[in-house]
């Protein structure tokens, strides 16, 4: 999987190696990725320690899921630093094989919030994900209350497909939705 270049961000896969590095600590995924790594690029209520883990067995487990990443860190082109990271998730069928579905999913900084890089990352990795011929439909969740992320799931196509306890879910089919063109000329 490449880099994906949006006008003021750098999307980086999100590949094992980079997992491992980050599981050692931010010095060293700072090393790494050559970049300023912020305590808490993963959110606020993340444990990295309890997360990442999961993520190398995850990516140890489906060959095209390790391919690919675990999605891809964003990075702030400005001032060189990693403000967050859209994760894209094979869906697989009861044998590990990909249904051609993704769960899609981002988290922003606070401090780089309301300025637009999560529509940015996410419309870039919404035409990278759509490019990939075995991908079809892309699929995300959030909270009934969160406004900003009802918005940014609104401004790339997606459609609110049903309401689970207090998560709604989203569903974006690449050719209802939008057939070859880019998301830019969507939205």
């Amino acid at each position: 999987m490449e880099k994906v270049v949006a006008p003021r961000l750098e999307l980086v896969p999100f590949k094992l190696e980079i997992v491992q590095a980050a599981i050692v600590g931010n010095d060293e995924l700072a090393r790494i990725l050559g970049v300023k790594v912020p305590p808490n690029w993963l959110g606020e209520d993340i444990d990295l320690i309890q997360v990442l883990p999961g993520i190398v067995n995850i990516l140890y487990k489906y060959p095209l899921q390790k391919e690919w990443g675990w999605g891809h860190l964003v990075i702030h082109k400005g001032d060189n630093t990693l403000i967050g990271h859209i994760t894209l998730k094979i869906i697989p069928d009861d044998q590990g094989s990909p249904t051609g579905s993704l769960e899609f999913g981002y988290i922003i900084v606070s401090s780089y919030r309301r300025q637009g890089y999560c529509t940015e990352a996410s419309k870039a990795m919404v035409n990278w994900a759509f490019s990939q011929p075995s991908v079809q439909t892309l699929t995300a969740g959030c909270d009934t209350d969160n406004i900003a992320s009802k918005r940014i799931l609104e401004k790339i196509g997606m459609q609110q497909i049903e309401t689970r306890g207090n998560v709604l879910v989203w569903k974006l089919d690449k050719n209802k939705s939008r057939g070859d063109k880019p998301l830019e000329m969507l939205i």
